[in-house]
């Protein structure tokens, strides 16, 4: 909450006996000061506008400064470290925006489908998620910007890549591009509606654009922009059934080229967390009597941020404790090597516990593996047969070949600590 700073609902309900005029006084200031935020677009008939309060530039500033810090945490893993930690944060973010709109999803379905998703082998079974799992594949992209939606039927193409196979054919657009039909929005809490979408297909499109024109707009913080379109969209509703994981993963794209992707795929698990705080910041901007006041939304997600950040810095202190210790078992074998491991048996050994340590799952694939020891599948067939005869490593799967560590090899590791 901002210290001093109170919504004009708050001002009105204080002042119950002083004419109306002195609200509308307030909401004149706010509107012509220097900073604040005109944006083209309305609830009802208010103007949407974000005052840029010195507590918002304060939290921005702590938001810029967790960057460092996470990106300076985030430079000393490994390369596979790094890749199976972003691994174990989509199959988190996945489920948690799953699990915002009571979609049930396990850890094991939402990995297998990211593993399809991947190797895209076709004869296949399709998963499910497979084809969200797909979509959320552009968060390693290394030029996100080019993916995002610059058009009307580029987020339409963007719903239906993230959401076709998740959405009944009951609830599937019947409009040109987005729905038709009116479409009323429950937070999950209570009955009563929170909101109603825009009501026909060309309003949509007019606050949709509206939406678009502002990824191009001066003025403002790139991040501060990035939150108030994704209220846009989801105060527009243009689907039936999805707009809230397909609003999520809207803006972790968008939060990509701006913060580290630790920061960008952490938000859902975080607004999970404080789901309750997420959709009372829609509510208290969309209140008649706040006047398209979008200034505590800002607020409210700035800091559902923060909090998200704070969770992966401690998160990723952890793992890189744990990890020094796996490095320091590693760097002995060079001075006793009791196992009498080869060096290739020790380098298998060092992956699979870094994929142990950051992954959602508990082993690597025989390619990587050939990858990570730069030599030929054939090639490291030998010492991996070595290490499961030991009884250090086993097969978890046979297609495709997915190799990871037995107890006794966690053991060995000091992962069992």
């Amino acid at each position: 909450m901002m210290t001093g700073y109170k919504s004009l609902k708050t001002l009105f309900h204080q002042h119950p006996n002083q004419d109306k005029f002195n609200v509308n006084g307030e909401l004149q200031r706010r509107l012509s000061a220097p900073g604040t935020l005109l944006l083209d677009y309305k609830i009802v008939d208010d103007e949407l506008f974000v005052v840029v309060t010195n507590d918002i530039l304060a939290q921005l500033e702590r938001v810029w400064s967790n960057e460092v810090q996470l990106t300076r945490l985030w430079g000393q893993l490994p390369q596979t470290a790094q890749l199976h930690y972003l691994y174990s944060l989509l199959v988190e973010e996945i489920q948690s925006t799953n699990e915002i709109e009571n979609v049930h999803s396990t850890r094991h379905e939402i990995h297998e489908a990211l593993v399809a998703a991947r190797n895209q082998q076709n004869g296949q079974t399709r998963k499910r998620f497979q084809e969200m799992a797909r979509a959320f594949h552009l968060f390693f992209e290394t030029d996100t910007s080019a993916q995002l939606p610059t058009s009307l039927s580029g987020l339409r193409e963007l719903y239906d890549t993230l959401l076709k196979d998740e959405i009944s054919a009951d609830d599937r657009p019947d409009g040109e591009l987005f729905r038709r039909g009116p479409v009323s929005i429950i937070d999950g809490v209570n009955p009563d509606p929170v909101h109603r979408g825009a009501s026909s297909e060309a309003e949509i499109h007019t606050r949709l654009q509206a939406m678009l024109d502002m990824q191009e707009m001066e003025g403002g913080s790139a991040l501060m922009r990035a939150l108030v379109e994704h209220f846009i969209l989801e105060h527009t509703h243009p689907f039936y059934d999805g707009n809230g994981r397909f609003g999520r993963f809207l803006l972790g794209l968008r939060l990509k080229p701006l913060l580290s992707a630790p920061t960008a795929l952490s938000l859902s698990a975080e607004i999970m967390r404080e789901k309750k705080a997420y959709y009372k910041a829609f509510k208290e901007t969309e209140h008649p009597l706040n006047h398209g006041e979008a200034t505590f939304f800002v607020d409210s997600m700035i800091r559902i941020l923060q909090h998200a950040q704070a969770s992966r810095t401690e998160n990723l202190t952890e793992k890189l404790t744990a990890l020094a210790r796996l490095s320091h078992v590693v760097t002995d074998w060079e001075s006793s090597n009791s196992e009498e491991l080869t060096d290739y048996e020790q380098k298998i050994l060092f992956l699979l516990g870094q994929v142990d340590l950051f992954g959602p799952r508990s082993g690597a694939t025989w390619d990587e593996i050939a990858q990570f020891l730069d030599r030929t599948k054939q090639t490291v067939r030998s010492p991996l047969n070595s290490l499961e005869q030991r009884g250090l490593a086993t097969k978890l799967s046979q297609k495709p070949l997915v190799v990871g560590l037995t107890e006794q090899g966690r053991a060995l590791l000091g992962l069992d600590a």
